[in-house]
């Protein structure tokens, strides 16, 4: 019996579904030339890579064929000075011929010899894998679950980076959102909603209306929370959040999201959960005496974003310390159960933090320093208009300070007209402007960026059965992916084990 009829008598004898790709049309055995004649994607494939050591020591990397091995750390993981392709003699002697090898048979290799298997962490990101199945032009197409039966002993790690020729069709994955406490303002803008837009078009990209982190605020005021979600909602689609190429969404529309939220609160200590910056300043500015529920407000943006394995999560600068606990918890959770999460990154817009119209550090909603996007050209003229400048500067030859100056800051932020900003900075430098001048050309750039997302927001509120539409079915889209997610989950913990063995 040779490797390849073990290999379907394994398959078979576990009553274990797969499928054969026909390869046949391939020139050669490269992977690069196997995604030209099938149409599969790199993202698809897994490569099993046998490496040998200075030691005589076997070790195998199961990696994603659209990832590169860092051989650097697979040799501090195996303790390997040089690390080298096994021969054709070696694989031979496992029952492989060169370019048909097949991680099916590895269970029973590790029977007869010492060999450490280290496994990419994206490879368990995959649902199927097409891989080897020993057999000249033919692959084997496999659910990742039902492959790792035949694999006894591995080490999951990130052993890979990406292989930048092998992108095409790989589209990561973004999580960002909203907590509806109120309209959203130009500072959410370009802190975060500027890059959600501009990244649509590259990234699968999903959009949280965080209703259930609003209650932790004020539990007692459902409507008012409804209607808060029903306005961000409509700023995303004002600013260009295109509902054809992303995902919006309802958090309290995925009930799986709880129980994710359950079991990372047996996770966190409190102490870490106290120590925290985004929660401990929102206590600070907001005056708070804080419920449980927002002390643990950043484990459940946790479950959020590691729930869809994002990738990415643009964010506030303020919110980066949420995004650093949701990767410790992603390791947390895949050091003692597997690998599952991926570790996200935050991604910070082109101005990190902007400051309110009143000048203080952080423009804000219930801080009544913020300039809306939904505000009317009389309402943004005002606010413009009574906006904070140098209080050292009595008279309009007085010589003034634009470093820190909150109108500046706008007019870089908004005014596209480069020249009048630098002139309207040198005349303000030299006492040579007014603060009215100033300020009537920013509400004026102003007025020009908020025109059109006014515009496209009185598309959707004369419209509200379309915006209905939209979110009921970015809901239901999204709760597919975590609901994949949570039996993954399920099973790796092992939570329903007991109500769901033919044991009891």
């Amino acid at each position: 019996m040779n490797t390849y009829e073990k290999i379907v008598e394994k398959l078979k004898a576990r009553k274990i579904q797969y499928e054969e790709i026909d390869q046949r049309a391939a020139k050669n055995r490269s992977v690069d030339e196997l995604v030209r004649v099938t149409g599969m994607r790199y993202s698809e494939g897994m490569s099993t890579l046998f490496f040998i050591n200075e030691k005589d020591e076997y070790v195998v990397v199961l990696r994603r064929d659209d990832r590169n091995v860092k051989s650097g750390v697979i040799k501090k993981l195996t303790n390997s000075k040089s690390l080298n392709f096994a021969s054709e003699g070696d694989l031979n002697k496992f029952g492989f011929e060169a370019g048909l090898v097949s991680p099916v048979m590895l269970g029973e290799l590790q029977d007869s010899y010492d060999i450490k298997i280290l496994v990419d962490s994206k490879v368990m990101e995959m649902d199927k894998i097409i891989c080897g199945i020993a057999k000249e032009g033919y692959g084997l197409k496999i659910a990742r679950e039902d492959l790792f039966l035949f694999v006894k002993r591995y080490e999951v790690g990130d052993i890979t980076e990406a292989n930048e020729k092998r992108q095409t069709g790989v589209r990561r994955r973004i999580l960002t959102g909203d907590t509806p406490s109120g309209r959203l303002h130009i500072g959410h803008y370009v802190g975060t909603l500027e890059n959600r837009v501009k990244m649509q078009d590259d990234y699968e990209t999903y959009i949280l209306l965080a209703n259930n982190h609003a209650y932790a605020n004020y539990y007692e005021k459902s409507e008012l929370i409804n209607q808060n979600v029903y306005d961000v909602f409509l700023d995303n689609l004002a600013v260009g959040i295109d509902p054809n190429k992303s995902t919006i969404y309802l958090e309290s529309g995925i009930p799986e999201t709880m129980v994710f939220y359950g079991f990372f609160l047996t996770m966190v200590k409190h102490s870490r959960a106290l120590r925290n910056p985004s929660v401990k300043d929102e206590i600070r500015y907001k005056k708070l005496d804080p419920t449980l529920g927002f002390i643990s407000y950043p484990i459940l943006q946790a479950v959020d974003i590691l729930q869809f394995n994002a990738d990415i999560v643009p964010v506030g600068e303020d919110q980066l310390p949420v995004i650093e606990q949701a990767r410790e918890i992603a390791r947390d959770f895949n050091k003692a159960y597997g690998h599952l999460f991926t570790e996200p990154k935050g991604v910070v817009g082109r101005v990190s933090r902007l400051v309110g119209t009143d000048g203080k550090e952080k423009m804000s909603k219930s801080g009544h320093n913020a300039i809306l996007l939904s505000d009317s050209a009389e309402v943004l003229k005002q606010k413009v208009m009574s906006m904070y400048t140098d209080p050292n500067r009595i008279k309009a030859t007085d010589k003034g300070v634009v470093e820190g100056n909150p109108v500046f800051i706008y007019h870089d932020a908004f005014n596209p007209d480069v020249d009048e900003v630098s002139d309207l900075k040198d005349r303000y430098l030299q006492g040579k402007v007014g603060d009215i001048e100033v300020k009537e050309k920013l509400y004026k750039a102003l007025n020009t960026f908020l025109e059109p997302i006014r515009e496209k927001r009185k598309y959707y509120e004369d419209r509200p059965d379309e915006a209905k539409e939209i979110l009921v079915t970015g809901t239901k889209r999204a709760r597919k992916v975590v609901q994949g997610t949570l039996e993954k989950f399920e099973k790796l913990v092992g939570i329903n084990k007991l109500i769901e063995s033919n044991d009891v």
